[in-house]
């Protein structure tokens, strides 16, 4: 202990210089490197077409390298955005999109959907799965 305060402003300047070099390069390394903690991430909505049963579900999965939709691959542009219409059976339905990215992290969506017949709107509540 008693060495420390014996020691010069040079060396307290290249010590405080180090840590903050040091800092700097974690915090850089930090933003640069989080989406491989962070994962996929699927943003998406559901909207009906025209009192049909065809409904279109489209947005983004970012980072997303294969994404299925109840299953089926579907094609993402390379700002990874994507749309895919879908028939909607009258009743209860669970549309499901999975995402996932080049280092395995998966991401789930759940749109439960109801739909009736002679009804004129279908009505639709979304789930967010993160693994």
């Amino acid at each position: 202990m008693r060495n420390i305060k014996n020691k010069n402003i040079k060396w307290w300047i290249g010590i405080i210089s180090c840590v903050a070099l040091f800092s700097i390069i974690m915090i850089f390394g930090y933003e640069k490197m989080h989406f491989i903690w962070k994962g996929v991430e699927i943003k998406a909505a559901i909207k009906q077409e025209n009192n049909s049963p065809l409904a279109t579900v489209s947005g983004s999965a970012s980072k997303a390298i294969y994404l299925t939709l109840n299953g089926r691959e579907i094609f993402v542009d390379t700002d990874g955005n994507f749309s895919e219409s879908i028939a909607v059976l009258p009743g209860f339905s669970v549309v499901t999109l999975d995402a996932k990215d080049k280092f395995g992290k998966t991401a789930e969506k759940k749109f439960e959907v109801v739909y009736e017949e002679n009804a004129k709107a279908i009505a639709f509540r979304s789930v967010n799965i993160i693994n």
